[in-house]
């Protein structure tokens, strides 16, 4: 049974509060790029109640530190695809619907 999204809120004791989201992309999942004149692009994620945008600090000064965290996120990105690649379920090895 596939995981849906989810988000969780937590409050620490000192008031901390710290937000997870869990995307789990499907097919209905929304993923974009948005470029724009004369300003820097927005990445955004959405799947179900969940919805991520990715900027930078300050649209008005882009430096290299914001690059080295956005290769960081490419590189892990990277990663993900190919170790959920080596996941792929192989139709041909399906056991689905035969009785054991």
């Amino acid at each position: 049974m596939p995981l849906p999204t989810v988000t969780n809120i937590r409050l620490s004791p000192k008031g901390t509060i710290q937000v997870d989201a869990a995307l789990r992309l499907s097919g209905d999942s929304f993923i974009a790029c948005h470029t724009y004149t004369g300003n820097p692009p927005i990445l955004h994620v959405e799947d179900a109640h969940v919805s991520v945008s990715i900027h930078v600090p300050d649209p008005k000064h882009v430096t290299a530190e914001d690059l080295v965290q956005v290769h960081r996120l490419a590189d892990a990105l990277a990663a993900y695809s190919a170790e959920l690649e080596t996941h792929v379920a192989d139709p041909s090895k399906s056991t689905e619907g035969v009785a054991a």
